[in-house]
């Protein structure tokens, strides 16, 4: 099976059972929102300064587009090739971070007249919260009741939003734009071989099984970097320790590259008899920053994890089997069990609330926090802490994995919109280097200068950005500031090269301020990556003939029965456990799913993220 024959039969089968199981809605937690965690904001790596000149001219700001996408207003056409029309456009965000982060006004900030006196457009942005975002989409969806345009989550299409949105677009409910598409400034780029990723180019854009373009994603890079380590870019997440517990120690801490090394040094930790800030002793190993959670063992017992694809991994025999599966499971149960028994290991690891995660965090109850990143405030804003490790995988290094070039989220128009033409030029135009740049640093003389023609932000700007003053950016200013105000216009650009065209990683990164220390962790700690190129195993769970497998596995919950297990009062119970498990697995048909997966992988290894 050739690779896009693969892909195909994966982007297929999620048009069916799935989609209509998903439609009428699903249970579980909400994973949404991903600003928090570590690299959550990096889907898109920006390419050199180099390639800047070329990006602009791709992104040229002479117009919203050509041809049917480029627009025309009133009276204002003729003198202005940035007018599209007046009207207001209505967007629904199905996106927490926007929701949450909107101007009070927004067609009343500085940003917005400007794009307004440009383009003739407003923006009318309306966000419903509920269970989560996805089932907001889906209940919507259902009832039809979309304005012009949606946005929504969408890293590839195996997220769950996938699904429903793939069912509404066959059922006719969002518009063709290809021949807009063709004819853009920006968007044209996306017919160009190799400037999308292959999911995103024929499981959500290029669809065989549809005629025409109804869904897109955003974010795009504008150049694929995600081999290279760019400090300027890059969100260094993972363990931290307390520089002043490193030094007393005598530690490198890059040399802590075994999971003996690591037990090691939690064992001095707790021997040396640190304080936090109120006195107490520390514990050696605190939980992630945002809050207890089991994904924070990806780096605390890395190299005992077997499971690199959502649990999955394929054996020196080629067979796919679930971590669960593996004898060496009882090696990180015991691992994180005799962490627990030394009290080398905070207790609430797994069950902190958020709040009280960011409390032992701050106040240095925690000497190494399991999972943050160098774009944190604690990090960025003092030099107390610095990266640990990583730990080496089960490949025997400690590779940063990257599986290539990605999207965030994407973009329909409603085939109901009047004149769609309009609302694919606004966006369109948004993405040129003039568009991002007021999306992104406000309006020239308000928000910042030009100096050298690159934007300077003012010393208020980079004062309210240094304080996390985001009540004053959203609403005085109206703009971005590449994701820390209003996020929208983060989330809806593509085409994506921030220092090629603008100097800097982020608006304020290069003026020596807040983010200094988060270039500075990234220069200073640089990690080498590897590609590991492929979808998730479990992603392959969704074709129609696994239906019934899939229906049963929905039903298990690996993360609980392994915390379980780490917190059993004996061997004999942990192996219960463990067993128990594994019949569980083998009842909901987990065999067929995996040799499934394995035919899969055997015809095209670049099919799923398998390594060893």
């Amino acid at each position: 099976m050739k690779k896009k024959a693969v892909k195909r039969l994966l982007a297929l089968s999620l048009a069916g059972v799935l989609a209509v199981g998903t439609l009428v809605g699903c249970g579980g937690k909400s994973n949404d929102s991903s600003k928090d965690s570590s690299g959550s904001n990096n889907a898109s790596s920006s390419t050199e300064e180099s390639k800047g000149s070329d990006a602009a001219a791709d992104s040229s700001s002479d117009g919203a587009g050509s041809g049917d996408a480029s627009g025309s207003g009133d009276g204002a056409g003729d003198s202005n090739s940035t007018w599209i029309a007046d009207r207001t456009i209505t967007v629904q965000a199905y996106v927490d971070d926007i929701g949450y982060y909107l101007p009070d006004d927004l067609n009343n900030t500085p940003v917005m007249q400007k794009i307004t006196e440009l383009t003739g457009i407003k923006l009318d942005i309306r966000y419903t919260p509920g269970d989560s975002d996805s089932k907001v989409l889906a209940s919507q969806l259902a009832a039809g009741t979309i304005p012009d345009v949606i946005v929504s989550y969408l890293d590839n299409s195996t997220r769950k939003e996938f699904p429903i949105l793939l069912k509404a677009a066959k059922e006719g409910m969002f518009a063709d734009v290809s021949e807009y598409m063709k004819n853009s400034k920006v968007y044209s780029k996306y017919y160009e071989e190799g400037f999308l990723p292959n999911d995103a180019y024929e499981n959500i854009t290029f669809r065989d099984d549809l005629d025409g373009v109804y869904l897109w994603q955003l974010n795009i890079a504008a150049v694929d970097n995600t081999l290279k380590w760019i400090p300027e870019e890059e969100y260094l997440g993972g363990m931290f320790i307390q520089r002043e517990i490193a030094e007393d120690l005598g530690i490198d801490v890059k040399n802590i590259r075994t999971q003996d090394e690591f037990y090691d040094l939690l064992v001095k930790i707790k021997e040396g008899g640190y304080k936090d800030d109120n006195g107490n002793d520390v514990y050696p190993l605190g939980p992630k920053f945002w809050g207890g959670s089991m994904d924070s063992i990806d780096y605390v017992a890395r190299g005992f994890k077997w499971g690199v694809s959502d649990d999955y991994n394929i054996d020196e025999e080629g067979h796919v089997r679930h971590e669960a599966e593996m004898d060496s499971i009882y090696d990180e149960i015991n691992y994180v069990r005799k962490l627990l028994d030394e009290g080398l290991m905070n207790p609430e690891f797994f069950t902190m609330d958020s709040t009280r995660a960011e409390e032992v965090s701050k106040n240095k109850n925690s000497a190494i926090i399991a999972d943050v990143h160098n774009y944190q405030d604690i990090i960025y804003m003092s030099d107390d802490w610095i990266p640990l490790g990583p730990l080496n995988d089960i490949s025997g290094d400690n590779k940063e994995v990257t599986h290539g070039k990605t999207g965030r989220g994407c973009m329909a128009i409603s085939a109901d919109a009047e004149n769609p033409e309009e609302i694919f030029a606004f966006f369109d135009w948004l993405s040129t280097v003039e568009g991002q740049l007021i999306a992104q640093y406000g309006v020239e003389g308000v928000s910042y200068d030009m100096v050298d023609g690159k934007p300077v932000l003012k010393e208020e700007v980079l004062k309210a950005i240094d304080e996390n003053n985001t009540d004053y950016l959203i609403n005085e200013i109206g703009a971005a500031f590449g994701g820390v105000a209003n996020y929208f216009f983060t989330f809806c650009i593509t085409n994506v090269d921030n220092i090629g065209n603008f100097g800097e990683s982020r608006p304020g990164a290069s003026a020596g301020t807040a983010y200094s220390r988060s270039v500075e962790i990234a220069t200073d700690y640089a990690r080498e990556k590897k590609l590991v190129p492929g979808l998730n195993a479990s992603a392959y769970l969704s074709v129609d003939e696994l239906a019934p497998v899939k229906t049963q596995m929905d039903l298990l919950n690996w993360d609980e029965v392994l915390t379980q297990a780490f917190f059993a009062k004996s061997e004999d119970e942990v192996k219960s456990i463990i067993e128990s498990f594994r019949a569980q697995l083998k009842a909901a048909g987990i065999e067929q799913f995996e040799t499934y997966v394995e035919n899969l992988y055997k015809e095209n290894p670049e099919a799923v993220n398998f390594y060893h």
